[in-house]
């Protein structure tokens, strides 16, 4: 579907998304058309508003910005291996071939949490736009400890549902009483446990892996944060791969966290 743009008020957003259009409908591209005609196939004018040259001109900013990221670099093959030539790196394939709304298209990134939760909470956008932001900047150790950080408040949702919904007075004190301790693992633990033996009850409407999901998930997640977020000994390191797919992860994770929290929501335990 094409891309609207509006060459008076750029969206730079909606340019990398016609430009990853390009790239995915052309596995030859390897040259920078500074007339426009490339992306016309990709591209809705806004109010008919049509200069191709304008969108060329952005599409340039864009190739740069990508060029930083490790989508594309330059050189076309070994006999021109220099702009205005460039190619599409091995990871480059791998982001275009990633399901829509990939972390290096934090609009559509976005929009695909959205579509799988409704209303998604405000730090949880907050966080999980740096950790988009440190992502494509290069950082992957800031963007992974950002993550964690917006996993933790999904889980801490997750938590205070769980709480409203126990019926037994005293199984909900205990609970209360580690929610008000700042360990998570203990917290941890006992969500673990009480969803597992919802799951083995067969409790109807609990979602099926909504155990994976709330604990096995959250505590790679979490334990990548801490391992990061903490002094050590060794230099933080993240690939980027492992980054992009920690990303990716997440709003699925996110989407089985909030169905379990309507099940909670219509539901005493």
């Amino acid at each position: 579907m094409p891309v609207p743009y509006d060459p008076a008020k750029p969206d730079m957003d909606a340019v990398r998304r016609i430009f990853f259009d390009l790239l995915r409908a052309d596995p030859n591209a390897n040259q920078l058309d500074t007339t426009g005609a490339a992306y016309e196939r990709f591209v809705n004018y806004v109010n008919n508003n049509r200069q191709p040259q304008v969108l060329a001109f952005h599409v340039t900013e864009v190739f740069w910005q990508l060029l930083i990221e490790g989508i594309v670099a330059p050189g076309m093959n070994s006999a021109n291996q220099n702009l205005p030539w460039f190619h599409v790196t091995d990871y480059g394939k791998k982001v275009l071939a990633a399901e829509a709304g990939h972390p290096h298209d934090e609009t559509g990134y976005l929009a695909r949490v959205r579509t799988r939760v409704h209303q998604p909470d405000a730090t949880v956008l907050s966080y999980l736009s740096e950790s988009l932001a440190a992502f494509r900047r290069g950082t992957p150790v800031a963007s992974t400890i950002m993550l964690g950080i917006a996993a933790e408040r999904v889980f801490l949702l997750v938590c205070d549902s769980l709480s409203a919904a126990l019926r037994d007075p005293t199984e909900k004190a205990t609970f209360d009483a580690l929610l008000q301790r700042f360990p998570i693992k203990p917290k941890l633990d006992w969500v673990h446990t009480k969803l597992l033996d919802l799951q083995n009850r067969r409790s109807p409407g609990l979602p099926d892996n909504a155990t994976l999901a709330v604990t096995a998930i959250y505590d790679f997640l979490r334990t990548q944060r801490n391992d990061l977020g903490h002094p050590r000994e060794t230099p933080p390191s993240v690939d980027r791969e492992e980054g992009f797919a920690n990303l990716q992860i997440f709003p699925r994770y996110y989407q089985v966290a909030e169905e379990l929290r309507r099940f909670l929501a219509a539901n005493r335990v």
